[in-house]
């Protein structure tokens, strides 16, 4: 995200420059180019916001076939980005709230291995731990 902003703002630093030094390049460009950039912008941060919710999503979609029990409310924190950045393996800790028997109860996997196998996400076996709340 980082690196994005930084090409952004060089990218309109040049298009000002363009503007100061040689009057054919108009406001009206200019308001286009920075549509475009605050586009871009929009994009990139609606698409790593899916990208985030993806995971978490597909295991909501998985206990649900497994246990046929609704999770109703998901918490994630993906623990392998802290040492190992990888885009095929990735350990998920989920802490979630679910309804069984009339009675709700807060439940933590930890270490959910999942891998990625071209598109598609292999889960692993995990252990949850359930208390009543």
């Amino acid at each position: 995200m980082q690196i994005l902003i930084s090409i952004i703002l060089i990218i309109i630093l040049i298009g000002y420059i363009v503007y100061k030094i040689d009057k054919k390049f108009e406001k009206k460009e200019a308001i286009i180019l920075t549509a475009v950039v605050v586009v871009v912008i929009l994009v990139f941060t609606l698409y790593q916001k899916n990208q985030k919710d993806f995971l978490p999503n597909q295991f909501k979609e998985i206990y649900k076939k497994e246990k046929n029990i609704d999770i109703l409310k998901l918490s994630s924190e993906l623990l392998n980005n802290k040492n190992v950045s990888s885009k095929k393996h990735f350990i998920y800790k989920f802490t979630y709230i679910i309804n069984k028997n009339n009675k709700e109860y807060l439940c933590v996997a930890n270490s959910v291995e999942i891998n990625k196998i071209e598109d598609t996400y292999v889960f692993g076996k995990w252990e949850e731990e359930c208390k009543e709340k």
